[in-house]
């Protein structure tokens, strides 16, 4: 749902997706479509490869009215053709930003679940925006299913997966080396493998520590406008507060003599900042101790800020 901005597209994407995944062929795809709409005729345009290449469009109109054919549909081709679908919706927490969003997420709870023969596995890189979303008691989705919080990739799958990517390239890098990749940029599976084809791309023969640095870099300057962009919306408690953290204050940032030596206002006013922070997904707390999400950005801070 990355690039779906609102109920049309969702609709659009989420028919075409269970049309791909229940068709073996056209001719298979185009006679679903029409058995199981009944009151909304989806209108289909091909390509190149008609199996593939194909897009799918409703009438906002028709859309309107019979909503729930829509969602139902997957349930529908499930029972009729005697299998079970599971539909995996990526970066799910989007749908919070779509006009009247509640009222959208009220219509997707009352039709899934009554579904048997679909689950449905919603999941996204906003974690505080999907733990609203699934725990709130307010909100429509609250107890829908299981919630299941994912760990970082451990270290030791990181380095068996750099070692051997090297390797197979005839590249030589020592484990000391390859620890550093995975410890700089704290697991971050992104920045692990940027970091490591940054220097991939930067080693004929043996990497050392030289094209490390260089590597580091160049991943750094790469974000630095997104980076400096960012932190120019910033206020300076704000930006102090980050300062705080950078340090190494994980903790008891709400003390007296941390307010103080980092200009940070009130307590009170630390409580907004630490809100603030968290929902733009700048910081995260675990354990009472906060840390920046994104640890490229922080290096990119330590040095700017």
């Amino acid at each position: 749902m990355f690039s779906i901005r609102g109920e049309i597209d969702f609709y659009n994407a989420y028919t075409k997706a269970i049309l791909l995944a229940t068709s073996s062929k056209l001719e298979e795809t185009i006679q679903n479509a029409k058995q199981f709409f009944k009151h909304i005729i989806p209108k289909l345009s091909l390509g190149l490869d008609p199996m593939t290449d194909f897009s799918l469009s409703f009438s906002w109109d028709e859309i309107q009215q019979n909503t729930e054919e829509i969602l139902d549909f997957s349930e529908k081709i499930a029972k009729a053709k005697d299998i079970r679908l599971v539909v995996c919706i990526d970066e799910f927490q989007n749908i919070s930003s779509y006009g009247d969003s509640l009222a959208f997420q009220k219509l997707l709870r009352s039709v899934w679940q009554k579904h048997e023969n679909t689950c449905y596995c919603l999941y996204g890189s906003k974690f505080h925006t999907l733990q609203e979303l699934f725990e709130r008691q307010s909100m429509p989705f609250y107890r829908f299913g299981d919630l299941i919080h994912l760990d970082k990739i451990s270290e030791e799958n990181w380095f068996v997966f750099i070692k051997e990517k090297f390797e197979q390239t005839h590249k030589q890098i020592s484990d000391d080396l390859i620890l550093k990749i995975i410890h700089t940029v704290v697991c971050h599976p992104y920045y692990v493998q940027q970091l490591s084809h940054l220097i991939w791309g930067k080693t004929i023969n043996v990497v050392d520590e030289n094209i490390f640095d260089s590597a580091l870099d160049d991943m750094i300057q790469q974000n630095a406008l997104l980076y400096q962009r960012d932190t120019e919306n910033m206020s300076a408690y704000q930006i102090n507060f980050l300062r705080a953290i950078a340090n190494g204050v994980t903790t008891n940032l709400s003390s007296t003599e941390v307010i103080n030596k980092y200009r940070l206002g009130s307590s009170a006013n630390v409580a907004k900042i630490k809100k603030y922070m968290i929902n733009q997904e700048i910081i995260d707390v675990r354990k009472k101790e906060y840390y920046f999400i994104d640890p490229v950005y922080e290096l990119w801070f330590r040095e700017e800020m």
